[in-house]
């Protein structure tokens, strides 16, 4: 008997672990986001530096991803950095920097009752990303768009200089792939263009010409759609 009740009490115990292990999120929570996914690989100039006064600092890019659908409506954005979230950049104005991610900035600002930023949003990310997309945002079968837009504070070049885009530098650079959902596949995501460098609207401006390092902030970025089933 002493052998049975020691038997049962470790198979309590290990259950308990168990659960405790598995309530990050419920069942029903893991199965909202397992059908899609954004992976984002840093590149070379993911890590870069600024200057303030006589002191070198580390910096991150700042980035935002959003759905839209094959009519070009915004949808929901699915991940962006906290600092563009929350508008609260050091020594900025107290409207915040519109002009380091415009094209999604004027986005989210038009649709800004839809949806609660506060689940999308994360720390400014050191390394690779990963954010999988809640799939009650779609239907089997239809056309969307995503994108990703991505800039670097201070990150000059020959053409973009501090005398024509302020602590920009060269401006946010433009990430796209349309997919259908429920066709399983990776899906790459490709620069389509760049953002207005001071912030007074929300167009994709096409071409690449002008920009260099910021080309290079992300080495590959595409979404993972699984087989899915509504």
């Amino acid at each position: 008997m002493k052998k049975i009740g020691m038997i049962f009490g470790i198979s309590i115990c290990l259950f308990v672990i168990y659960c405790t292990c598995t309530t990050g999120k419920s069942k029903e929570e893991i199965s909202d986001f397992e059908d899609i996914q954004l992976i984002v690989e840093p590149g070379e100039n993911w890590k870069g530096k600024m200057r303030v006064f006589i002191f070198s600092m580390t910096k991150y890019p700042q980035l935002a991803a959003w759905i839209e659908d094959d009519e070009g409506n915004y949808i929901s954005t699915v991940a962006v950095t906290n600092r563009s979230a929350q508008k609260k950049w050091r020594g900025s104005p107290k409207e915040g920097r519109p002009e380091a991610l415009p094209v999604w900035n004027h986005k989210q600002e038009s649709n800004s009752g839809l949806h609660n930023l506060d689940s999308v949003s994360t720390a400014t990310p050191k390394g690779h990303v990963d954010a999988k997309i809640e799939k009650g945002l779609f239907v089997d079968g239809n056309i969307y768009n995503l994108y990703l837009e991505i800039n670097h504070s201070f990150d000059y070049n020959d053409f973009w200089t501090k005398n024509n885009s302020g602590d920009n530098g060269q401006p946010s650079l433009i990430y796209h792939a349309q997919f259908i959902y429920g066709q399983p596949g990776h899906i790459q995501l490709v620069p389509v263009g760049h953002g207005s460098v001071d912030g007074s609207n929300g167009n994709i401006i096409s071409g690449l010409e002008s920009l260099t390092s910021a080309l290079r902030i992300i080495k590959n970025v595409y979404i993972v759609v699984k087989n899915a089933v509504l």
